[in-house]
């Protein structure tokens, strides 16, 4: 079976106004070239919108209720090449492959779902590939390292580079557990 890794590093620009400033990774990506994910790329109303643009990826955008400056799972929809996906996932799962967040693009089954209790661990599968994220370090030296198994092609990428930029805790039941909290927090400090 084919296996490659590749790495992209993390970057910033905290230039302007504290709500213009950018975050996301960056790199090259063997044939795929240069990939770059975007977070937040816009904000429309509560929610952020992560952006993934490369040399032969699709662009790939992720919309959710923000968390902090990524968007989450809550109230998300996704688009790939400009074609709106579908978004699908049992939030009352109690594993984390229950949990897995299910996906159609392009006529083939994705499952993006957490691969260890450590919230920097995801796998993205499906029929005959699967892509390992991890994303690991820490300030100036924090990276994602994607390795890929299988014939994986730009759309795949795309898919699991876009969800580095997401707020995906909820994949497990810890991550949901301080998930909820945080959002009942927030809700009754807007009502006060």
């Amino acid at each position: 079976m084919q296996q490659h890794t590749y790495m992209l590093d993390r970057w910033e620009d905290r230039s302007g106004h504290r709500q213009a400033w950018k975050f996301g990774y960056r790199g090259t990506a063997g044939e795929f070239g240069r990939i770059e994910v975007v977070y937040p790329a816009s904000r429309r109303g509560d929610r952020n919108v992560t952006e993934v643009k490369g040399d032969t990826v699709p662009v790939t955008s992720f919309m959710g209720w923000a968390y902090g400056r990524k968007p989450s799972l809550f109230i998300a929809e996704l688009s790939v090449g400009g074609t709106g996906v579908r978004l699908k996932r049992n939030r009352w799962a109690q594993t984390r492959a229950g949990r897995a967040l299910r996906m159609q693009v392009t006529g083939r089954e994705y499952r993006y779902r957490a691969s260890s209790a450590r919230h920097g661990d995801r796998t993205l599968t499906r029929n005959g590939v699967e892509v390992r994220i991890r994303r690991h370090g820490s300030g100036a030296r924090k990276k994602a390292t994607f390795t890929v198994l299988g014939p994986a092609d730009a759309t795949d990428l795309a898919l699991a580079a876009v969800m580095c930029g997401v707020n995906t805790r909820n994949l497990t039941r810890g991550g949901a557990v301080r998930a909820f909290f945080a959002r009942s927090l927030h809700w009754l400090d807007i009502f006060q």
